[in-house]
């Protein structure tokens, strides 16, 4: 593409240029679209790219209309070119403008990440039974909600910094939205992907992490179509009120349907969703799980989770077969 630059090509990207988003749409064979069932009178609804096969529950639009939706939700495209063994990579999402470069900090400081999170009323955590021994696990920072998280347990500060440095972490944080609006943006990240020993006030941008998926041929050899399509983490308004607008898509990019009966999906804290009894995706066909309740079909499933499932801030896809093989690990 016109548009590389020197990262790794398996690196993800961020754009909001149009030329980059439609050349790299064209060049897989995609077309713009839109989720039929999602739209209203002069509104698209919920964008979407269309790759060959096409999925039934979408329609296609043109670039126009697609750049007008996308420029007036302030959205940007992130991408990756190519996985690490060289093949083309579909994966691509759609995330706030927010979190382009220019808009997050990271750091490694310790007053800054303890000044940010105070001034939210947020409180070191680590994530129950993720550790052992004087290792405390997976770190978190908790903020205030109506319904606390019973999955976290708050840690001193000491012990936070411990474990953070030990691991050669940096927070990635947002201080204010594009609107003015304070924002609750963090995410960890490891210091050895971003190439720093130290970030105290370095402005990283989100595109030069190495967060690309790690494709669906794990250790084991096991290799399956099943890729994820689209991760929705953010809802609208309040994630735990309304928790069908969090949701992920799974595409079968096989050519046989793929059986995934007794088949996983969890997040990084180990919230598990279960596939159904005798559930079978089509080849070329996609799945939406949605993190609450509702009727399932052939391409909508639901969770039925009490909460929001995915962070905002940063989480791990992970989906296991029967056996629990772990088929696909993708972080965001």
């Amino acid at each position: 593409m016109s548009h590389m630059t020197d990262q790794q090509p398996w690196a993800t990207r961020t754009t909001t240029d149009h030329d980059e988003i439609r050349e790299w749409v064209e060049a897989r064979g995609a077309t713009p679209a839109h989720v039929t069932a999602t739209a209203s009178e002069g509104d698209l609804g919920i964008l979407r790219i269309d790759f060959p096969a096409a999925d039934v529950n979408l329609e296609p639009v043109e670039w126009d209309d697609f750049f007008a939706k996308f420029d007036r939700e302030e959205l940007a495209f992130r991408y990756q070119e190519a996985k690490r063994d060289g093949e083309q990579s579909y994966f691509h999402r759609f995330v706030s403008r927010d979190v382009m470069p220019g808009r997050t900090l990271t750091t490694t400081d310790h007053d800054r990440i303890r000044k940010w999170a105070e001034a939210r009323d947020a409180t070191p955590s680590h994530v129950i039974d993720t550790g052992a021994g004087d290792d405390v696990g997976v770190l978190r920072l908790d903020f205030p909600e109506a319904e606390p998280d019973p999955s976290l347990e708050e840690i001193a500060w000491e012990d936070f910094f411990t474990k953070f440095d030990r691991e050669g972490l940096a927070l990635r944080y947002q201080e204010t939205k594009a609107s003015g609006e304070q924002s609750y943006f963090h995410r960890f990240v490891q210091r050895e992907e971003l190439g720093i020993t130290d970030a105290v006030d370095a402005d990283v941008s989100v595109v030069a992490v190495g967060t690309a998926p790690t494709g669906t041929t794990p250790e084991t050899g096991l290799t399956v179509g099943l890729v994820v399509d689209e991760i929705h983490e953010d809802a609208r308004g309040y994630d735990h009120w309304n928790k069908n607008d969090e949701y992920l898509v799974f595409r079968n990019e096989g050519d046989e349907a793929l059986d995934l009966t007794g088949w996983t999906v969890q997040n990084e804290d180990g919230h598990t969703y279960q596939f159904p009894e005798e559930f079978h995706l089509g080849s070329r066909k996609t799945v939406t799980l949605y993190t609450g309740s509702g009727d399932d079909s052939d391409d909508r499933l639901h969770w039925g989770a009490k909460r929001a499932v995915w962070k905002n801030t940063g989480d791990e896809v992970t989906v296991s077969d029967d056996e629990g093989r772990s088929v696909i690990r993708e972080s965001y």
